[in-house]
């Protein structure tokens, strides 16, 4: 790896680090939720853990758009745009993710939309815990991702 992507690795590894503490609280409060039993706090809490690791996600991408790639999107659509950047990035670039790895992460962006433009009583626990059960080998993937693009920079 380049010297002058150093500044930008420990950035990522600060985000990563972020994302694995939501990762543990999101777990813990998955334990804790009850399928019998409207739970008015707990669901809202998995909602919050579930955007927040897409954020963080989301801040990984900036910073590698912004420092290696050398572009941001902007607009409505930025957060798409954002993920397909990481997929396509500008010619002489290296992506971040493959294919399969935006479709895997399309639902968490699809429910990050969700969650900023609804109401926390509107979450389904059911719906959510799909995400959360699928969560960790998406983040294991990811890490790796990230590591290979570390090692072809």
């Amino acid at each position: 790896m380049k010297a002058q992507y150093e500044e930008l690795k420990e950035d990522v590894l600060d985000e990563e680090k972020a994302i694995e503490e939501t990762l543990e609280r999101l777990y813990e409060v998955r334990h804790n939720f009850n399928y019998q039993k409207k739970d008015w706090v707990t669901e809202p809490a998995m909602g919050t853990y579930l955007m927040n690791f897409y954020n963080g996600i989301e801040n990984i991408l900036k910073r590698i758009s912004k420092k290696y790639y050398l572009t941001m999107p902007k607009g409505e659509s930025w957060h798409k745009e954002l993920l397909i950047l990481s997929f396509n990035p500008p010619e002489g670039k290296i992506p971040v993710f493959n294919q399969d790895m935006l479709s895997r992460l399309h639902p968490y962006r699809n429910f990050r939309h969700r969650f900023i433009s609804g109401y926390g009583f509107q979450l389904k626990g059911e719906k959510m815990l799909e995400l959360i059960d699928n969560i960790e080998s998406l983040w294991i993937d990811i890490k790796r991702a990230i590591s290979e693009f570390w090692d072809k920079l």
